[in-house]
């Protein structure tokens, strides 16, 4: 059966960054415009977009999930115009916990899973992932955004992307592409990630 959504999911980052982390408000922006490019992108080969904001800490008696999708609203208000629509996830405290309750949204929706985070977290993001026993035959794609979210950068994280997912299956997979589309889908695929 072919996947007919994509859940892009925007993993919330810590209030209270310790020392040697970007403030919250970099590294989230960071994290809005990698997916605000990937929900054009996905836009334009007829997908159906679900933006997922997942955070569940309470800083200042505010939910993360709030004040991620506040801040989207402000720095990248087109992306509310094409996405689908929009889901918070306000429960989860830790990034297992946001693999949990997104595979449940995404078997209920037979969606692609996108996963957008910063590049030193895209590992532990993936290990979550690869590692999930209940995912029976989900995909999964993790896409990091441009920064780390260390101050360092990611010299000390590198990202092991695992298991591996090629961008050929998942698009004919997603969309059903008639053959003639197939190879234009697949450049427009192969650009997209040379980004990244």
């Amino acid at each position: 059966m072919a996947l007919k959504s994509i859940l892009l999911c925007l993993h919330g980052y810590t209030q209270d960054p310790l020392v040697g982390e970007r403030s919250w408000e970099e590294v989230t922006i960071d994290r809005i415009n990698t997916a605000y490019r990937f929900a054009k992108f996905a836009k334009e080969v007829g997908a159906e977009v679900y933006l997922v904001i997942s955070g569940g800490t309470i800083v200042d008696g505010k939910v993360e999930a709030d004040s991620v999708y506040e801040l989207a609203k402000r720095t990248a208000p087109d992306m509310f115009k094409i996405v689908d629509d929009v889901l918070l996830e306000r429960e989860s405290k830790n990034t297992q916990e946001n693999v949990d309750q997104i595979l449940k949204w995404a078997l209920k929706r037979n969606s692609l899973i996108v996963a957008i985070s910063s590049k030193d977290h895209s590992s532990r993001l993936a290990k979550d992932w690869a590692y999930e026993k209940n995912k029976g035959k989900q995909l999964v794609a993790i896409v990091p955004s441009e920064q780390a979210y260390s101050e360092r950068g990611t010299d000390e994280a590198p990202i092991v992307i695992e298991p591996p997912f090629f961008a050929y299956d998942i698009a004919k997979k997603l969309l059903n592409i008639p053959k003639p589309e197939r190879e234009e889908t697949l450049e427009k695929l192969h650009k997209l990630l040379e980004k990244y």
